[in-house]
């Protein structure tokens, strides 16, 4: 009797299973020995939410008992700083998206004093931006408009009517301007110069920091 030949098609056809067999094992195998990274919990809202808090406290504490019984000059005084502060923390914030980090990692390997912090500035632009811009910003506009609100009981006093009213509104709306205009000037000034702003920024922290 002639002996039957070997059918190709089913030979290839069992080596692919035998393949994909393979390829299933070793997948699962992979799994094992490789589980997966659990994801790092994002706490960044709650510590936003502890600095804010505490940040608020003191800011308001303090202005409190600068203005009980100040006289309005000073009153105007501690008004436009916490005007210029916010306005300060508003630019670094805003340079510190708008930075290039390239020259600050070449810095860095020439272990130039700041760079290395600067480094850090730009890889962590989002809670620099979210400390400086929106905790520090916005407890500063809460407390100069709680200076505004000293300024106008020291000026009008017992006085009612119109003067009152009007100078009230008046003196809210200077220092609203103050900061709208002072935070858009600073923005135009911090995306122009962000690489600048962020570096001496570094430099400066870096002065009560060993790393540099």
């Amino acid at each position: 009797m002639n002996k039957q030949g070997s059918d190709p098609t089913s030979d290839n056809g069992k080596n692919q299973e035998i393949n994909s067999t393979d390829l299933t094992s070793k997948s699962k195998a992979q799994d094992k020995t490789n589980p997966k990274k659990k994801k790092k919990k994002n706490l960044w809202p709650l510590k936003a939410c502890l600095i804010t808090l505490v940040l608020s406290f003191a800011v308001n504490t303090a202005s409190e008992l600068a203005l009980t019984g100040a006289h309005i000059a000073i009153a105007i005084v501690i008004t436009l700083v916490i005007v210029m502060i916010g306005v300060f923390f508003d630019i670094i914030g805003t340079a510190s998206t708008s930075c290039d980090i390239q020259p600050f990692l070449a810095m860095a390997s020439r272990k130039v004093k700041g760079a290395k912090t600067a480094v850090k500035f730009a890889k962590n632009s989002d809670v620099v931006s979210s400390v400086c811009n929106d905790i520090i910003g916005d407890i500063c506009g809460v407390v100069s408009g709680v200076c505004g609100a000293a300024i106008v009981g020291n000026v009008t006093g017992n006085v009612t009517g119109n003067f009152s009213f009007w100078f009230s509104v008046l003196t809210y709306a200077i220092v609203s301007t103050l900061t709208i205009t002072g935070k858009a000037l600073g923005k135009n000034y911090a995306v122009n110069n962000a690489n600048k702003i962020v570096f001496n920024t570094a430099k400066f922290i870096s002065l009560f920091s060993k790393e540099g």
